[in-house]
This record gives structure tokens, sequence and C-alpha cells, in this order.
């Protein structure tokens, strides 16, 4: 592809204000969602600083050059023997979890005063045995595919936001597959190619799965089911209805591996009156809605739901930390807990009467703690506030000033 990458000022301005302290920086997230790519800009631009070839250093562990680096030892040596350890040197890993061992290699660099970052597709990357060899010195920063509002600088007449909603709805945002369409080519094998590799890479073959059948079907259930509640014996009992057999602990089991992968997301259920998180059926969320229409298909029906993942997606872009909002017994879509304040999020397609108005509105006029509350509708609606509930349109929201 000889179009230039369009940079991603979001992340971008989150590593340069990380550069040079003593952390390490770890870049996580689906893989094709931009990660390698990202380092590479901000590679260009320490170059474009001042910093020499000599002091950068960047390897990717899918790459062949580098596929007899399997062990922390030998990438240990391999580094020392290109570049000086020290103060002033930039080291970048693309996908370390193929090293086996390498946070024993990355620690020893960190404390040489080197600025390491790396890059990684499975949230396993920083579990409590990683984290503890890094001693709690460590930068996450964690990428998603495209926002909406990054989704407009990748296509033509990006004022048609209307339209490209529309589209983004239905093919969503891995940068890769959004450029290939932009230029004429059909997307469709390079989404299900980024699907197969995950799957099978960060999920099956990282976690040895030998039922692949059913936790493959576990995906689509969850897919398929984006925005409404998913125990894990629903998903067992799926799986049994597909002909398959498991458990509902083996089925909790698998949706952890998903979202270890960054292929599904889990929004647990909080109670606003006793701020308690609730052991009851989750939501799940897709990273990437282009790959779930992809895989399971698009349908008008599924709007609601599709809704609903573009909202919790773009929260979490936004570095909010998102549940799912029960009060005295109504649902309320999502609720942000922040440290010293909250806000809920209603997402409905339209208001088309008065009986919807009502049902939608109902949850949010409970919250009685001066918190924002917000309705948002697939239209626009021809007031901003409703009792007091701000209302805004998807494309509002998904642009507006944060």
């Amino acid at each position: 592809m000889s179009e230039k990458p369009i940079p991603r000022g979001h992340y971008l301005k989150m590593l340069h204000a990380a550069r040079d302290k003593p952390l390490v920086k770890i870049i996580t997230g689906i893989r094709r969602c931009g990660k390698s790519t990202l380092v590479e800009m901000f590679i260009s631009d320490l170059k474009e600083s001042g910093v020499p070839d000599e002091k950068i250093l960047h390897m990717n562990f899918e790459d062949k050059d580098y596929i007899n680096i399997t062990d922390w030892n030998t990438l240990l040596k391999e580094v020392t023997d290109r570049v000086e350890l020290k103060k002033g040197t930039y080291l970048f890993f693309d996908e370390i979890q193929e090293v086996t061992g390498w946070e024993k290699a990355v620690n020893s660099m960190r404390y040489s005063g080197t600025d390491v970052y790396i890059t990684g597709s499975n949230s396993k990357l920083l579990s409590s045995d990683y984290s503890t060899y890094l001693s709690g010195r460590y930068f996450e920063m964690e990428v998603y595919p495209l926002s909406f509002r990054e989704y407009l600088t990748f296509v033509d007449r990006p004022e048609d936001r209307e339209r490209h909603l529309s589209e983004y709805m239905m093919n969503g945002g891995m940068p890769l597959a959004v450029l290939e369409r932009k230029n004429g080519t059909n997307a469709d094998k390079i989404l299900s190619a980024i699907f197969e590799t995950a799957f099978i890479k960060d999920v099956v073959e990282r976690n040895k799965i030998m039922d692949v059948p059913a936790i493959r079907n576990i995906t689509k259930f969850v897919m398929k089911n984006i925005g409404n509640e998913t125990s894990t014996r629903s998903a067992s009992n799926y799986i049994i209805s597909k002909g398959g057999k498991i458990s509902p602990p083996t089925a909790d089991t698998y949706l952890d591996h998903l979202e270890a992968a960054y292929l599904i997301y889990r929004a647990e259920k909080y109670d606003t009156k006793t701020k308690e998180y609730l052991r009851t059926a989750n939501k799940f969320y897709i990273s990437d809605i282009g790959i779930r229409n992809n895989e399971v298909g698009y349908d008008v029906n599924d709007t609601s739901g599709l809704m609903e993942n573009i909202v919790f997606m773009e929260l979490l872009f936004r570095g909010k930390k998102v549940a799912v909002g029960k009060v005295d017994g109504n649902e309320i879509d999502f609720v942000v807990i922040g440290k010293a304040h909250k806000e809920y999020y209603q997402v409905t397609q339209g208001f088309f009467d008065q009986d919807v108005i009502d049902r939608e509105i109902k949850p949010l006029k409970k919250i009685t703690d001066g918190s924002p509350r917000t309705m948002i509708t697939y239209q626009r609606y021809p007031f901003k506030e409703m009792e007091g509930i701000r209302v805004m349109s998807l494309a509002d929201f998904l642009l507006e000033d944060i």
C-alpha cells in the first residue's frame, strides 16, 4: 500500500508525553489496529527531533529476521550487540509476547536508562508475574480500531458525516481495511484475515484450545448478541444447541481468552444505588464492528446493538471506565465511573412515539445526584434537552470536543 498512513494524534500525544520517563511503555490492542504503524510514526518524530538512527532499534518479532529470537537471553544479547544500552537510546519491540521471558530482558534494559517501548496483542502481557518483574514501572496505552473522528481523517469528503457514519457502522474502523476500501478494494478478505489471525494465534494457539468449534461458536454467539445480556449458561446452551458439549465454567474461560485477545470487551453490571458491581449476566461488545459484520452478517435489526457498541468503544477510547448501570431495577446502557464523578448514557435509535420517550428516559430520570445524563439517538432530535437530560445525535456525540 503506497498511501501514507494518517497520524493518530490522540495516541502520539500520549507517547510524546511519556517519552524519556523511566517507565516501560506498553502498547496493547487487537492485531492490525495500528500499533506498529503508530510506533513507526513515533520513531519518525524522534528522528525529526534530532535522535540519530544509531540510537534507535526497532524489532518486530513476527518478522522473519527475528524468528530465531525466542527467549530473553537471546533477545538481550541481540540488542546489546547492536546498540549501547544507556540514556538517550530508544528500543522498540513489536509483538514481544512471542519471546519467552521477555520481561527479564526488558527490565534489564530499563535499569540501564534506555527508553523502552513494547507492543503486544494479548492483555496477559501484563499478568501479575510480568508486572512483578517490571515493579510497576510501566505505562500502558491501549490502542483501539479507528474512532469515528479518526475514521473521517481516512476518507474522502469527511464533511458528509451522516453517510460516513452509516458506512462506519457497517465497515468498522480497522485502519488497513478502511484504506483498502477507500482505494476501491474489497476489504472483506482483509477483515477475515485479521479475525482469523487473532483468533488462531492469540486465542486457540496461545491457550492450547482443543475444542476449536466450541470457542468459535461462542465467538459468533457474542457477535450476534452485542448489547444483550449474556450469561455463561446462555453461551454454553448455545454451544449445546449447535451439537457441542461445554460447561458454563469452560464457556466463561473461553470468553476470558477472547477478551485477552482484544476481540471482545466485557461490560459489567453496576448498581448506582449500592455502588457495587453485580454478579449477574454481563454485556459484551466487539472491538471492531466491521469484523463482527463480516463474520456474522449485518441486519437492520442490529442497529440498536451496533449503536451501543460504537458508543461503548468511544467511551473506552476517551479513557473512561464503563459499566452497564442498574437503578431501581431499570437498566441504563452505560455508566462512566470516574474518581470524583459519574456520567450516564442511554442509547436509542430514536424517539418514535411518547411510549418510547417515556421508556428510554425513565432510568435517567431516576438519577438525582446531579451527574451528567445523556440520551444518544441515531438521528438528530429537534431539542437538545429533555427534562434536564442532554439529547445528542450519535454523530454529534462521536465528534464532540473532549
